[in-house]
């Protein structure tokens, strides 16, 4: 598309990366000559309504983002099916790759850039956007080290419902607990992931890490982070608090604001100590409390045997806050959420079934095939989506094919007509009543021949008695 004019006024210049739904280039905007980045959604994603319309709903909302910690966007719009959104450009890096460069930074630093990014969330919680994908890739550092929060397009407004039934959107080594199984999200999931990107800037690693994406997920649902490597590389003991903190299992035990977060790295910058907002560590537990912990993990089995997910979830986890060690809630815990989302996907690609939003079920069934691949029916289904979109889209050239020859028809373009019409009827030789205009365009170009035909016999004649002529 390089080189392309989107509504008359952004001229696309060159690539500069891609996502998950969408390319983005680096464009020029005619009317006043800035450079723009320029966000072009994938064609597949066109064919399919849903997408278009959250697509649309998304660039309204980010519209209305005007913080200086965020990409502004600037306008947005479709052009021969071509649906993009256009952002400020901003020069600079992203923070992964200054991580990359750097390595760990001073935990000075590393709370100046939680600060930037906890007030580019205060002012999308202001307008009720939770972002779900915080990660270092999003944030982008200009040449004077502002902090700017890139893709707020896969934001959503807390009072419209989400596309998805599952919930999941993001990456796994930064999503947070309640995100991974498919639970409401609010601006907590945001500081949670917020906390992982402060963690691995002061350590330059991850807390969780694995070979697959749900082991990782897991490890969000259920382990502790690891604080021995905080300690290791000289983080102070505040700070450490302020990240632990912000990593809590449970939303209710995070920041609960942007806010909160920001008079908190406040505190700690000036070497003052965080709130204590837990109770210190309870004693160990009595008989009373061993009978307890029994009965809700017995119960905790009932409902993961009888398949009631999000029971089980909230059982595990009562479990998991006043006895982290006790036999193996952790490992059930991963389990049941693992199951929960499981389930979650599934009833969301039923429901993009029956809505006829193919491209929405490929996507929910696919990753049902990378968790568990014998899961219910998943294989078998994404197998007839797919069938289903190809057929589509076969129709969708067969027909477009057709009127083109149809077209060329009309004008008399005999062998443009021939040429789209045989593509037509070597597919589906009963395509409405292909035979017969593909006959026509024969006919008519056999006519032409035979015109031309008689022209050139008849022009070599009347050469061939000019030259007798000629001769003495």
């Amino acid at each position: 598309m390089i080189g392309e004019i989107l509504g008359n006024r952004y001229k696309l210049l060159e690539e500069a990366g891609s996502g998950g739904m969408a390319w983005v280039y680096l464009g020029e905007d005619l009317l006043d000559g800035r450079k723009v980045a320029v966000k072009v959604l994938y064609p597949q994603y066109t064919e399919d309504m849903a997408y278009i319309q959250r697509f649309v709903r998304e660039a309204k909302l980010a519209l209305g983002l005007d913080d200086p910690h965020i990409v502004r966007v600037l306008n947005y719009g479709a052009d021969r099916d071509v649906h993009y959104l256009v952002m400020e450009y901003i020069e600079g890096k992203d923070l992964k790759e200054i991580l990359e460069i750097r390595g760990r930074l001073p935990y000075q630093e590393a709370l100046s850039i939680a600060s930037q990014v906890a007030r580019a969330l205060r002012r999308a919680n202001e307008r009720g956007i939770v972002h779900r994908d915080i990660k270092p890739q999003n944030l982008m550092v200009t040449t004077d080290g502002m902090i700017k929060v890139l893709d707020f397009g896969i934001a959503r407004i807390r009072a419209l419902p989400s596309l998805t039934q599952s919930g999941f959107v993001g990456s796994p080594y930064y999503i947070s607990p309640e995100q991974a199984m498919g639970e409401n999200v609010d601006i907590r999931s945001d500081i949670y992931s917020l906390g992982i990107v402060t963690y691995e800037m002061l350590t330059n690693s991850l807390p969780f890490e694995a070979n697959s994406p749900w082991s990782i997920i897991s490890q969000h649902i259920a382990s502790a982070p690891p604080t021995a490597l905080l300690e290791r590389v000289g983080v102070p003991r505040t700070v450490t608090q302020l990240v632990l903190r912000a990593i809590s299992k449970r939303p209710e035990d995070r920041f609960q604001s942007p806010e909160e977060l920001l008079r908190a790295v406040e505190a700690v910058t000036d070497g003052r100590e965080l709130p204590t907002v837990r109770p210190p560590s309870s004693p160990p537990p009595s008989r009373v409390h061993q009978l307890l912990l029994s009965s809700l993990y017995n119960r905790a089995r009932e409902s993961a045997e009888t398949g009631q997910w999000t029971q089980a979830v909230n059982l595990y986890a009562q479990i998991l806050k006043y006895a982290p060690d006790y036999r193996d809630v952790s490992t059930q815990l991963a389990e049941a959420g693992r199951q929960k989302r499981l389930g979650a996907l599934y009833s969301a690609a039923e429901q993009a079934i029956a809505g006829q939003r193919w491209r929405e079920a490929i996507d929910e069934l696919t990753e049902i095939v990378e968790l568990q691949p014998d899961y219910r029916h998943a294989q078998a289904l994404l197998k007839q989506v797919v069938a289903t979109v190809k057929k589509q889209q076969q129709e969708q050239r067969l027909a477009a094919l057709y009127q083109q020859g149809l077209r060329y028809l009309m004008v008399e373009e005999w062998q443009e007509a021939i040429d789209c019409l045989e593509k037509v009827a070597q597919e589906d030789k009963d395509y409405q009543d292909v035979a017969r205009r593909l006959a026509e365009a024969k006919r008519g170009a056999r006519r032409v021949t035979s015109i031309m035909r008689r022209l050139t016999s008849r022009w070599k004649r009347k050469e061939g008695k000019k030259q007798e002529s000629q001769q003495p």
